[in-house]
Formats: C-alpha cells, structure tokens, sequence
C-alpha cells in the first residue's frame, strides 16, 4: 500500500510524483533537489483554462478534509488495487502537514480492513501498517527547514491538489479543457495536463486529468498513467470539507501502542540516511 497512500495526494500539485511508488526512499534525496525545468516555453493558454487556473489559485485553502478513493490498475493483466480512506491537509505553520489514512484494500473482490497510514508532520514521513505493527518515520525536512517546496509541483516530493500556482503550473504543463462526459464528476472542468519535453513529470507520467470542481475551487478527481510501468492511477475526493477550523492535532499519527518504530533521519548529503 506504500504507493497508494502517497498517490491520493496527486492533483494540481501532483500526490504523483509521490503516487506510483516514489514514496519512501525518494522522500529524501529528491525533497531537496528540485525537478529538471522545461525545455521549450509554454504554450499561450486558452483563455477558459487561464480562468480554472486563476480559480485554483486564488483559493483560500487554510484545512481541508475529505473521503478519498485511489485505484491502480495494470490493463495488461486486469489487475486493479483499490484503497478507501481519508485524507486531511492543514495550512500549518512553519509548515504545511497532511494525513492520508487508508481504511481497507480491495483487490479482486476480496477486501482487507487493516489501517494504513501516511503522515507528514512538517519533518518527518511516517508511514505506520496495522497489519504489520510497525511505524516507519523518514526524515525529509532538516529542523532549521522550512518545507513550503515540498508542496509545489517540480519542486518535491509532496505536491498538493490544493493551493498551487497558476506558473508553476504552466511551466511544466500543456493544458487544453475536455469536454464533459457522463462519467466526470459532477459540476466539474475538466482539465488535460501534458507534462512538457525535458521535465520529470514528463520521464515519469503521461497525460495527468484533473477534474476540478466549480463550486469549491478544488480539484476532486486526478487520473494518470506511469510510464514505466503503465499503470493507470486515480484519485477521487468526495465530501470535501474546506476551512473548517480543523485542529492541528488531526493530522497527527495516533497513538499505536506496542508498535515498532524506526527512525531514518536525513544523511550528510541531503538523503535519508541508509538503512542499517
């Protein structure tokens, strides 16, 4: 489950570089190093996308909480993962910090119910497993560090779905607007993201949708495929719950008794040290 949690996270920031299973050991030596820039300038934007952009940007996100649905299917061999849970995000300060708890698996029909969860608490990823009693926390942030670039797209390894810039968005992007289908969620855009020549998006992804919903100004479905692999990866958000005044303390790991706990503080270099 360790790419299905960081994957809900890929939207207009992309909880994708973190998605298809970049988690963990990347968390460290890519969260200071930022992504390779275009090679070509962007295209002008048609002025329809510019006005979902400046939407998405102008968005006061202080909290978010929302029920989350991610999916990974391999078309090749009809295999497809299914994870339910929820995900909170808070505007906090010095830093951003977000929960991702998975609630159960289903995979061919068959659904397990142990927990999962995936927390970033402005230093530290932890990542704990019900099933395996164990909490794994890995260092990506110094203590005299601040983690806002963490959250940008090309920046890090956690972009958020919300809040993102209008530019970084461009830079690393072709975007034109879908017409609408049955299947979309409802009253939303929908917006065809294709990562530019020379960029990391681009070596990694191919076309990115997202469906950006026009009553909060938050994108409620991402959808992409992993060029390695050609795994096919969605995204969903639904009862979506923003500034409501959420607590810090809710996006804090709880407390699991009789876990083991390992540490994996930062090396010299800037990476999380090696494993012992």
């Amino acid at each position: 489950m360790r790419a299905a949690a960081i994957a809900c996270f890929s939207a207009i920031g992309l909880i994708i570089t973190v998605a298809s299973g970049q988690t963990s050991r990347e968390a460290g030596p890519s969260a200071s190093r930022p992504a390779s820039e275009p090679a070509s300038q962007p295209a002008p934007l048609d002025p329809a996308v510019e006005k979902i952009l400046d939407r998405l940007e102008n968005k006061d996100v202080r909290d978010v909480q929302a029920d989350l649905v991610y999916i990974k299917k391999d078309p090749l061999i009809d295999y497809e993962q299914k994870y339910k849970g929820i995900l909170r995000f808070i505007e906090d300060k010095p830093s951003p910090r977000f929960l991702i708890r998975f609630d159960e698996c289903s995979v061919e029909g068959v659904v397990e119910k142990d927990k999962e969860w995936h927390v970033f608490d402005g230093r530290w990823y932890i990542e704990a497993r019900e099933r395996s009693k164990q909490v794994i926390k890995r260092e990506v942030v110094r203590p005299d560090e601040k983690a806002e670039d963490l959250f940008r797209i090309g920046k890090g390894p956690f972009p958020m779905p919300f809040g993102q810039k209008k530019g970084d968005i461009v830079r690393h992007f072709t975007i034109k607007l879908v017409a609408p289908v049955p299947a979309d969620p409802p009253n939303s855009d929908h917006l065809e993201c294709t990562p530019l020549p020379g960029t990391e998006l681009d070596r990694r992804y191919g076309r990115v949708h997202f469906h950006i919903d026009r009553t909060l100004d938050v994108p409620v479905r991402v959808a992409t495929v992993a060029k390695e692999d050609k795994q096919e990866i969605v995204a969903s958000f639904s009862n979506v719950r923003l500034n409501k005044g959420m607590a810090a303390s809710e996006v804090n790991l709880p407390s699991l008794p009789g876990y083991e706990v390992r540490e994996e503080p930062m090396g010299e270099s800037g990476g999380a040290a090696a494993e012992k």
